[in-house]
């Protein structure tokens, strides 16, 4: 036991390391949500005048899918980051020496989990300056984080699965085209009264809907709607799943 939390915690810290290294690209992530937080909360602003809109400003109603976007941009470096091991031989070095194949594994989530903390703290520190008010206080923010850090460690699992099983950088990086589909077959945009019924109906399969939907009932109405729960389901469930497929292809990937 001691020799995994000793494996993961020095993997951990090397993952992390991985963050800063080029720090500059760590700008996109960053100033995409802004852009386009900043473009729809001025240009869209009269959508929440529309009837049947909630009584916020359009400007609060999106400001859950900023962070959440910021997040969601970068959670998907993990299985570029794999393949460059893969491909320079440090993976193949892990896998041969006597090292937890689990604490591998958790290692790349724990730097997700810091990657997505770091980033969500600046991006709401941003939403903040801007007069975004989080209705919920600060036992609020560490739900909202918590929800999103784990989306992170499971979003990025998709990467990983692809880099262990393909082997290809430029696969993996294609993986980012995912992202919009299920960013915007969601209520991100407009709230599910004012969408046309079939493709309501879409964003109710879509996990990635509750989960926006979750923090925005922390950020606009406090502790009292049911989707914060249905929120830590979804994140937890795509987490599970993920992470279980994650470690079937570790395994493949060894044989």
């Amino acid at each position: 036991m001691n020799t995994f939390f000793s494996d993961w915690y020095y993997l951990s810290i090397r993952n992390i390391k991985l963050i800063w290294r080029p720090l500059l690209a760590l700008l996109p992530p960053f100033f995409m949500p802004i852009f386009f937080f900043a473009v729809n909360s001025l240009s869209l602003s009269a959508l929440a005048k529309v009837p049947g809109f909630p009584d916020v400003s359009y400007k609060d109603f999106i400001a859950p899918v900023a962070i959440f976007t910021a997040i969601f941009f970068s959670a998907g470096n993990a299985g570029i980051e794999l393949v460059q091991d893969i491909q320079s031989g440090y993976f193949k070095k892990l896998i041969i020496m006597p090292i937890n194949r689990l604490a591998i594994v958790l290692a790349k989530l724990t730097e997700i989990a810091v990657q997505s903390l770091g980033q969500g703290i600046i991006m709401l520190t941003l939403l903040l300056l801007w007069g975004v008010k989080i209705q919920s206080g600060f036992l609020g923010v560490l739900a909202i984080f918590a929800i999103l850090i784990i989306f992170a460690m499971a979003w990025s699992c998709i990467g990983m699965i692809s880099a262990l099983r393909t082997q290809n950088a430029r696969l993996v990086q294609s993986l980012f085209i995912l992202v919009f589909p299920l960013l915007y077959l969601t209520t991100s945009q407009t709230p599910r009264a004012l969408l046309p019924s079939t493709f309501a109906t879409i964003t109710d399969y879509n996990p990635v809907t509750h989960i926006i939907e979750g923090i925005r009932a922390l950020v606009l109405d406090g502790w009292g709607s049911p989707d914060i729960g249905y929120a830590f389901l979804a994140a937890g469930g795509m987490f599970v799943v993920f992470v279980t497929f994650t470690m079937l292809s570790f395994r493949k990937a060894l044989k």
